[in-house]
């Protein structure tokens, strides 16, 4: 599958302004017309160290591969753990000052970019693309040019506390239609079979997504908007179901020990997750250990297996002084077998899965065996089925930061009960239209 996830900024010009913006006259800065850089094994340039932000200490053991196999080299890393990353980078940045390198994901990029903070590193990538996956370079793709380096696939797949579906004789669902029939059961017996939370949209807007929904789409100079569409309709009526038939609990993730302490104790049956996301029930679950069984994702009846999630990326900072020692780093971070080992690693590191085109050498690193117990048999099947089914398709548009926000406040309020999840898309839709007309962007609606 290799369907383009676009990334693109204000009036669908981020080259343009990015281009624009930027100060490095490195080979392959964005601002110069630089031909092909090759981005080797080794490192032969002048001493460098690259700066790294990010905001999770775990990051520590990538590094540390990454400095041992490359010391006799000139190049080395130095990490500082900053917890509200975006806010630091910003600043930084605006005072002209800031990291070499930072790791992101492809839904806060699209702002990096258009606000002049990520490098286009287009000149470095003909080099390394074929080291990834086809769904991890169209996600850091957009006009045609490169704005960051893979840091680690998402592929979402659920686990399901086996025990809860043993003692009650019940199959796991295939579909998110059987998914509510099952959690209609659960519901009797006083257990939640998922949780919410009220200051995360991104389950809503991924179902819209699985469901054949796409809120944006460039076409010419003007951008399509269609928020308000029946297949986030379909997303929507689903958790409504839901919430009136009070099968999902509502633990927030500021509360997340009163989440995880609910699955420790059985009252919430599944999790929809990533590998990244297991390193937390891994470390902090004690009862539940070992009951809980990975499986496929969920799928929409009549809809082909699919899922859908952001990517992490290392973006190069436009401020740095030397974007060809950044891109190497985070090439290497991303492809050698040390430091993907660490950063794949659920107890030690951050438990990322390799953006690489071929993973399979590292699929066992991920496994987070205490958590899964005698189920640790059915992770690779799950895991790299998750990856052959991943969408690749979803722009996110020139507003979109603004969008999420005012998409917080809307599902917080269909969470609370305030309004039900069907009023979500047209208030969605209204807003990011006005938004956008009134930065003077041309819109087009159905």
């Amino acid at each position: 599958m290799r369907n383009r996830t676009r990334v693109v900024g204000a009036l669908g010009l981020v080259p343009a302004l990015v281009l624009a913006g930027c100060g490095s006259s490195d080979p392959g800065s964005a601002g110069e017309s630089a031909s092909d850089v090759e981005v080797g094994d080794t490192w032969t340039g002048d001493p460098a160290t690259v700066e790294i932000w990010h905001d999770n200490a775990a990051l520590q053991p990538a590094i540390d591969a990454f400095n041992a196999a490359h010391e006799d080299e000139g190049i080395q890393i130095a990490f500082s753990e900053n917890t509200d990353l975006n806010t630091a980078v910003r600043n930084a940045h605006a005072a002209g000052d800031g990291p070499d390198l930072f790791i992101t994901q492809t839904a806060d990029l699209a702002s990096f970019i258009a606000d002049g903070i990520a490098t286009d590193i287009s000149a470095y990538y003909d080099s390394i693309a074929s080291d990834y996956s086809d769904v991890v370079n169209d996600a850091i793709t957009t006009g045609d040019r490169q704005w960051a380096v893979p840091a680690a696939d998402i592929p979402t797949f659920m686990i399901y506390n086996a025990e809860i579906f043993d003692e009650r004789d019940l199959e796991y669902p295939e579909t998110y239609e059987g998914f509510l029939e099952v959690g209609e059961t659960l519901a009797e017996d006083g257990i939640s079979i998922f949780n919410v939370a009220g200051e995360d949209p991104t389950g809503f807007l991924y179902l819209a997504w699985e469901a054949g929904a796409r809120w944006y789409d460039l076409e010419g100079d003007a951008w399509r908007v269609d928020v308000d569409s029946d297949e986030t309709r379909r997303a929507a009526e689903y958790f409504d179901e839901a919430f009136a038939g009070d099968m999902f609990s509502k633990i927030s993730y500021a509360e997340y020990s009163a989440m995880m302490q609910s699955y420790d104790e059985g009252e919430i049956a599944v999790r929809q997750l990533s590998t990244w996301q297991t390193k937390g029930m891994q470390a902090t679950l004690v009862d539940a250990l070992g009951k809980w069984d990975p499986e496929p994702n969920l799928r929409w009846e009549g809809r082909d297996p699919a899922n859908a999630a952001f990517t992490r990326v290392f973006a190069v900072n436009t401020v740095s002084e030397n974007s060809d020692a950044a891109v190497f780093a985070a090439h290497a971070l991303s492809t050698e077998g040390g430091s993907v080992s660490a950063l794949a690693d659920p107890e030690n590191g951050l438990s990322y899965f390799p953006a690489l085109a071929d993973p399979s050498d590292y699929v066992a690193d991920t496994v987070p065996t205490a958590l899964v117990g005698d189920h640790a048999d059915d992770w690779n099947d799950v895991v790299t089925g998750a990856v052959d089914t991943q969408l690749g398709d979803w722009t996110y548009g020139p507003n979109w930061a603004g969008a999420f926000a005012e998409l917080q406040d809307l599902w917080g309020a269909a969470v609370a009960g305030e309004i039900e999840t069907v009023d979500i898309a047209p208030r969605l839709q209204e807003w990011i239209v006005d938004d956008l007309t009134q930065q003077g962007i041309d819109v087009v609606e159905d």
